[in-house]
C-alpha cells in the first residue's frame, strides 16, 4: 500500500515524450507510418503494435520496439475482433434506441420502448439475483424464470431490429426518425460508455500482452480500474486528450505533408499504450521485470 501512494498520477508529459525519445525514432516510425497508407490492413499492424510497446515497456526498454510485421498483423487482428464483442453491447443501444424513434419499427412490438424494456430486465435480474443470495431455497425457481425473462428479451430484440431493418431495406429515411431530447441524452450516454469500453479494452490489451491475462474478462478489467478509481479516471482523461491530440496533429500533419502526419498517428498511437501500461504497473497490475 505504501508502494501504491507513491504512484498517484499518471505523467501526460512522459507519455508524450516516450515515442520521440529514443535514438533513431525516425527509423522505428518510418515502416509503421508507410503501412497506414494501405487501408484497414495498416491501422490493424498500428493497433497491434500497440502490444509490442507494451511489453518493450514492461521490460523497461527506452527505445521503441522495431516492427515485427506478421506478430503486429496477429495481435492487431485479434483486437479488433475482441473489439467488436466489447462494442456490441453499445451497438445493440444504439440500433434499438433508433427502433424507438422510428415509428414503423416500433409498431412491430406495439410500441413499447426497448431502452425501458432494457432497464427493467436487469433491474429484475439484479433483484432476483439478490433474492436468491439470501433465500437458496428459491433460486432454482429464479433459475427458470430468469430464463424465461432472457429468452423473452432476446425475442424482443430481434423482433426489434427485424423491424427497424425492414423499414430501412428501401433506404434510410431520415424523416421517418423522431430525434428528441431523450434520444440526444441516450445517445450522449451510449458515446460515454463507449469511451469507457475503449479504455477498458486498452487495459485489458495491455494485461494480456504482459501477463498472458485473457482479453475476454472485460468484468475482471472493470473491477480492477474500480478499486484504482482515482487512476483510473485519470486514464480515461488522458488517453481521449492524446486520442484528440493525435488525431488533430495527424490531419494538421497530413495537410502540410503526408509522412509527418503519419508519424504523429503513430507516435501518439504509442504515448496511449505506453500511458495504459504505466497505468497497469502503477496499480499493481503488472510487475516490471
Amino acid at each position: 500500500m505504501t508502494e501504491l501512494m507513491r504512484w498517484q498520477s499518471l505523467s501526460f508529459g512522459k507519455s508524450l515524450r516516450y515515442p520521440w525519445r529514443s535514438e533513431g525514432w525516425f527509423w522505428r516510425m518510418l515502416p509503421i507510418a508507410l503501412w497506414q497508407l494501405i487501408p484497414f490492413i495498416g491501422q490493424i499492424i498500428l493497433i497491434g503494435y500497440g502490444l509490442a510497446v507494451v511489453r518493450a515497456t514492461c521490460r523497461q526498454q527506452t527505445d521503441l520496439p522495431k516492427l515485427q510485421l506478421q506478430q503486429s498483423l496477429i495481435d492487431g487482428l485479434r483486437l479488433v475482433l475482441v473489439g467488436v464483442l466489447y462494442c456490441f453491447p453499445i451497438i445493440l443501444m444504439v440500433l434499438l434506441l433508433f427502433t424507438t424513434s422510428n415509428s414503423a419499427a416500433a409498431k412491430t412490438t406495439g410500441g413499447i420502448p426497448p431502452i425501458a424494456f432494457t432497464a427493467v430486465m436487469f433491474i429484475y435480474l439484479r433483484i432476483s439475483s439478490e433474492i436468491a443470495k439470501r433465500r437458496p431455497a428459491l433460486k432454482p425457481t429464479f433459475s427458470i424464470v430468469n430464463r424465461i425473462v432472457t429468452a423473452a428479451f432476446i425475442a424482443f430484440v430481434v423482433v426489434r431490429l427485424y423491424g427497424l431493418f425492414t423499414t430501412l431495406r428501401g433506404g434510410l429515411q431520415l424523416s421517418a426518425l423522431q430525434i428528441d431530447s431523450s434520444t440526444i441524452a441516450m445517445l450522449l450516454l451510449a458515446l460515454l460508455l463507449s469511451a469507457v469500453i475503449v479504455v477498458v479494452l486498452l487495459v485489458s490489451a495491455t494485461l494480456f500482452a504482459a501477463t498472458g491475462s485473457s482479453l475476454l474478462k472485460p468484468t475482471v478489467t472493470l473491477q480492477w480500474m474500480a478499486a484504482n478509481r482515482s487512476l483510473s479516471a485519470q486514464l480515461i482523461i488522458t488517453v481521449w486528450l492524446l486520442a484528440l491530440g493525435t488525431l488533430s496533429a495527424t490531419m494538421v500533419g497530413a495537410m502540410l505533408l503526408l509522412i509527418p502526419g503519419l508519424l504523429f498517428m503513430v507516435a501518439g498511437n504509442a504515448s496511449i499504450w505506453f500511458l495504459t501500461t504505466q497505468y497497469a504497473i502503477k496499480t499493481g497490475a503488472v510487475n516490471m521485470e
